[in-house]
């Protein structure tokens, strides 16, 4: 009865799978990164990876790529600062002495969790010359954590559904 539904998972599995560890470095770059339109997110890429791959490693390399195609944004705020008149900048100084407590979590939170709108942290960020290094490792810790657990939910997301459509 869903045979027509398993043959077309079962091609689009073998086609996201040729990519291999490599498809999940750059659907978590491409996904995350400001000015593309995703085409494979990493929420369906990486499950979908880690049905024959080794999750672990499908989530390790998804995130950092996730993690460093969030950064572009840093740089496009970092860029804009330059447009900003003299009065703006101070301000954004000021709020980077309020930031600077409390950013680190603000952006690993931020990018642990799949609905929310990065970019509009990480254009201030950049404004604000907060610090690449901590801004960096915090957006991969949070990717890292996030795509590792799509990674395990698509080991078990998809023996459930072969067990229930079979």
């Amino acid at each position: 009865m869903y045979n027509w539904l398993l043959d077309s998972l079962s091609k689009l599995l073998n086609a996201i799978l040729d990519l291999g560890y490599t498809g999940a470095l750059v659907s978590g770059l491409l996904s995350s990164s400001t000015f593309t339109t995703p085409i494979f997110p990493s929420f369906i890429v990486v499950p979908i990876l880690s049905t024959r791959l080794n999750p672990l490693i499908v989530g390790l390399l998804a995130g950092v790529g996730a993690g460093f195609g969030q950064f572009i944004a840093y740089f496009i705020g970092l860029g804009g600062r330059r447009i900003l008149p003299e009065s703006k900048r101070l301000t954004m100084e000021r709020w980077r002495s309020r930031v600077d407590r409390w950013g680190v979590f603000l952006i690993f939170v931020l990018a642990a969790t799949p609905l929310t709108p990065d970019d509009l942290v990480w254009f201030p960020l950049g404004m604000m010359k907060y610090p690449k290094l901590k801004a960096l490792a915090a957006s991969v810790s949070g990717k890292v954590i996030l795509n590792v657990l799509y990674a395990y939910s698509g080991i078990f997301g998809w023996t459930f559904l072969k067990d229930l459509l079979l």
